[in-house]
């Protein structure tokens, strides 16, 4: 009788510690699955912030590019005016060389449509007041190029931030897959810190 007892003890813990082996098992693998969906999560999160960032470094440099053909469009405009501006300077000192003395308001001018003939004096004012007209037009178009230029430079930088989150986003997503397949703890964290680089630039980029 005792001998039957010791078997079924044995038995009985035999059972038992192959219940705790399990359990254990159990909780290995739910620890593992909670761990999965941690990553999945993680990935969807930082998926979302890559969506948006491209989409922006997309549409900040198609401003950047239009800034920039306005900017150009304004410095060729300036040019004109440059010319135009340089053209009746040249009128006025040959006017001027010739014995005209040109009054420093607006003197006589012919109306739009109307060819009638000038005094050298006349004519060389009405000219100084085309150059007048034409600087004041050259300065503001020289700031509004520079403005422009200004606008196309932070537009790019802006760009730039956004392009380089993408670029971290996307490592990150590649590094959770990696570590979701070997079920590598340390990548994870990488992933983790390079996501995080990339959601910082990504706030920047809005700044």
């Amino acid at each position: 009788m005792p001998e039957e007892a010791e078997i079924e003890t044995k038995e009985l813990q035999a059972a038992i510690e192959e219940m705790h082996e399990e359990r254990e098992e159990r909780q290995k693998e739910e620890k593992e699955a909670a761990w999965t969906r941690y990553i999945a999560l993680a990935t969807a999160f930082l998926a979302v912030f890559a969506a948006i960032a491209a989409l922006q470094a997309g549409a900040l440099a198609n401003e950047a590019m239009i800034s920039q053909i306005k900017a150009s469009d304004t410095w060729t405009e300036y040019e004109a005016d440059r010319q135009k501006d340089h053209l009746y300077t040249v009128q006025v000192n040959a006017l001027v060389d010739s014995g005209a003395k040109p009054g420093l308001a607006a003197g006589a001018k012919a109306k739009a449509g109307a060819w009638s003939p000038l005094s050298a004096n006349a004519r060389a004012s009405q000219y100084i007041d085309q150059v007048q007209k034409e600087a004041v037009k050259e300065a503001k178009l020289s700031d509004d190029a520079r403005k422009l230029e200004k606008t196309a430079e932070h537009q790019m930088e802006h760009h730039d931030r956004f392009a380089r989150s993408v670029a971290l986003i996307q490592v990150a997503i590649a590094l959770s897959a990696v570590a979701a397949l070997t079920k590598s703890k340390p990548i994870w964290y990488g992933s983790l810190a390079a996501g995080a680089i990339g959601v910082i630039l990504f706030i920047i980029g809005y700044i």
